[in-house]
């Protein structure tokens, strides 16, 4: 049993600090295509965020406010973590910088929106907003939502409600609903040790019927199927738009389920001109269920920013399910 807890605490350690490490590593060939740099496999200075090599970006700022959220509250609480990425946008808090850099015009509206029913002047609450007719389905919806399926790890099917409410706080479109949904059921039982040939199969669920009942968005269906998979690879790094959510997850399941190591498709994902830095850590987000923290290279986890903020909160979400 003590065995077993530690292998886990494990994996908190591992996707916390491969999530910032590679969110640092990424967003120095992101939105690139792939004569305008170099080949990337180590950290370096990004002259178009006038940042440290080691310094992550929005991604990793907006999940760790989700964990802290999370924390603070005892319970999902969808007005304390727009506060927290209000504070974030004003104050950056849980910023790499004396900054919040990297901040999206969808991201940006919405804290704006969420700053005016704040302050009386609107009186819907943003969050209850479809964005769906804007056709804005972009993967900023899963780049920060990793504290979910650690946080409610010993209920699969409460991880999967708060996926859609935590998606409806900035990103509230079926699509990306039905992103969040699936995506987070996969990552708990990865979590719970399911193998990577059980994860695959089509319509997953351990839960009997559990997609008979548990509705999920048409344009979702080749992914919970599988059979996006028969997609040559140049596909899947041509999307119509460079954060298309459902390509971001076509990249990161192609990737965690053809390759055997982290850094085989570490080094191929990065390199892509797509959305690098959260493709990446979308991929992390799979593949931390089965490498270990103790294969992070030293010169990396003791480099990244906040190394200390980031580890506290893995300890505190990993005694939360204890």
């Amino acid at each position: 049993m003590v065995e077993f807890f530690d292998k886990n605490y494990d994996k908190f350690l591992w996707v916390m600090f491969w999530w910032a490490i590679w969110d640092a590593l990424g967003s120095v060939t992101e939105f690139l295509r792939p004569w305008m740099f170099d080949h990337v496999e180590d950290f370096q200075w990004r002259w178009k965020f006038r940042s440290k090599p080691w310094d992550y970006t929005d991604d990793t700022a907006q999940a760790l406010c989700l964990a802290q959220s999370l924390l603070d509250c005892k319970w999902f609480d969808i007005e304390d973590q727009l506060d927290k990425y209000l504070k974030w946008f004003q104050e950056w808090y849980m910023s790499s910088q004396d900054r919040a850099f990297w901040v999206w015009m969808q991201t940006a509206d919405r804290l704006y929106k969420y700053k005016q029913y704040k302050e009386w002047i609107i009186k819907d609450k943003p969050w209850e907003e479809d964005l769906s007719w804007k056709k804005k389905d972009w993967n900023w919806c899963l780049m920060k939502i990793w504290p979910i399926p650690m946080y409610y790890y010993s209920n699969p099917e409460k991880a999967i409600y708060y996926a859609k409410e935590c998606c409806k706080a900035m990103h509230n479109t079926d699509i990306c609903i039905s992103s969040c949904e699936y995506f987070v059921w996969l990552v708990v039982w990865a979590l719970q040790w399911e193998s990577k040939e059980v994860l695959q199969k089509p319509d997953y669920s351990p839960v009997p019927n559990f997609w008979e009942t548990h509705s999920i968005h048409e344009t979702l269906l080749p992914i919970v199927k599988w059979t996006y998979n028969q997609k040559d690879a140049s596909e899947l790094s041509s999307s119509w738009h460079y954060w298309y959510v459902v390509d971001t997850l076509e990249i990161a399941l192609r990737g965690f389920f053809k390759f055997n190591s982290f850094e085989e498709w570490m080094v191929n994902i990065v390199n892509l001109w797509n959305d690098a830095d959260t493709n990446a850590c979308i991929y992390w987000y799979l593949a931390w269920a089965y490498y270990g923290y103790d294969k992070i290279p030293s010169k990396r986890k003791d480099n990244i920013t906040n190394k200390w903020l980031i580890k506290n909160l893995a300890d505190w979400l990993y005694s939360e399910w204890l």
